[in-house]
């Protein structure tokens, strides 16, 4: 198992996410913030099988509907570091 670590700038980006979904929708905004911090904690168990994103050496993603979860894995230390969640079309 792994330990999952969640960067300040992860915390930022998803709490921009749920507070934007939530002017329009409460109730999804809850939603899809716990499946987003769901997704990421699930790394702690299979933390390589996330894709390999091209031009951002060590950098894997997760795809979970219209959003990315980019992050690094530190084998030595066994940690999972969430690096940032995007939604796709946010992505230059």
């Amino acid at each position: 198992m792994y330990s999952v670590i969640l960067s300040n700038q992860s915390i930022k980006n998803l709490t921009g996410i749920v507070e934007y979904i939530a002017a329009e929708n409460p109730d999804a905004a809850d939603k899809i913030g716990f499946e987003l911090v769901n997704l990421a904690m699930s790394l702690d168990f299979m933390p390589y099988r996330g894709s390999k994103v091209k031009k951002r050496l060590g950098v894997l993603k997760l795809v979970h509907g219209n959003y990315l979860l980019y992050y690094r894995v530190d084998e030595g230390k066994r940690t999972v570091q969430v690096i940032s969640f995007k939604h796709g079309a946010k992505i230059k």
